[in-house]
């Protein structure tokens, strides 16, 4: 999967993709269907065009998000704490918040080693971003849940 961090991406991905790249990370595992910089960048332009993703880089659509990622997913509307029931048998992306740096990062997983960062990383132990490294998943509302359509 690529990562925010790869050179061809968006410089405004490459600050502030981690959600975007942690939801079209779906579509490459388990729908098969593998990304290219250029594909996604050509959405990132879309989205902000199309008011899904404002002009401070936040995503104000997911739903509108998933449908241009291509994603066969509904978003549940909603902030939810990491042991949510309402996850069971979705897909979900999990904010982590570094106390050092006060930084928020999306991944996929709630705990280390997390199933995918965005960032790209060689630092060990789990070669990802220095949120997930130094920090922790939001407990309390830091889940985002998309139900997995047919």
């Amino acid at each position: 999967m690529i990562h925010q961090n790869d050179p061809d991406m968006l410089p405004d991905i490459q600050s502030d993709g981690c959600a975007v790249l942690s939801l079209a990370y779906f579509r490459e595992k388990y729908q098969g269907e593998p990304w290219t910089a250029q594909a996604l960048n050509s959405i990132w332009n879309i989205a902000k065009q199309n008011g899904v993703i404002d002009s401070t880089n936040t995503i104000t659509n997911w739903q509108g998000l998933c449908n241009l990622l291509g994603l066969h997913l509904k978003y549940v509307d909603g902030h939810f704490p990491i042991d949510s029931a309402k996850a069971q048998g979705c897909y979900t992306i999990c904010a982590w918040y570094n106390p050092n740096t006060k930084f928020t990062h999306f991944v996929v997983g709630t705990s280390k080693p997390v199933e995918y960062d965005p960032i790209k990383s060689d630092i060990g132990p789990f070669y990802g971003s220095k949120t997930v490294r130094e920090g922790y998943p939001k407990k309390e509302d830091g889940l985002r849940i998309f139900q997995i359509l047919a």
